[in-house]
């Protein structure tokens, strides 16, 4: 009798609500967003200026950037779905399809 408890115990923990897990690509995608947000920041048109030190900001944001997204490690199968993702998950990066393209092809 024991035993059935027992089996029936371990059947009713195992046949919980699995926890949802994150993809890779999800959590690439979030990280990816972490990364840009200094220099999407900087490329607002009311900080936008002209000057060369605004310049060199953002080419330094840019450069940080471009590290933090190379530091994660993104492999070509995961770019597809980072495509799909990074529209849903930062929404603010998907506008400036050219830097989604260019970082995702390092």
């Amino acid at each position: 009798m024991r035993f059935l408890f027992f089996i029936a115990a371990i059947f009713m923990i195992s046949c919980g609500d699995p926890v949802a897990t994150e993809s890779r690509a999800d959590k690439l995608a979030k990280s990816i967003c972490g990364c840009t947000t200094a220099l999407l920041e900087l490329n607002k048109p009311g900080q936008a200026s002209a000057d060369s030190l605004a310049f060199r900001n953002i080419a330094t944001a840019y450069d940080k950037t471009k590290a933090c997204v190379a530091a994660l490690g993104i492999k070509p199968e995961d770019r597809e779905a980072l495509t799909v993702l990074l529209p849903i998950k930062c929404p603010e990066l998907a506008q400036h399809e050219g830097l989604v393209t260019e970082l995702l092809a390092e």
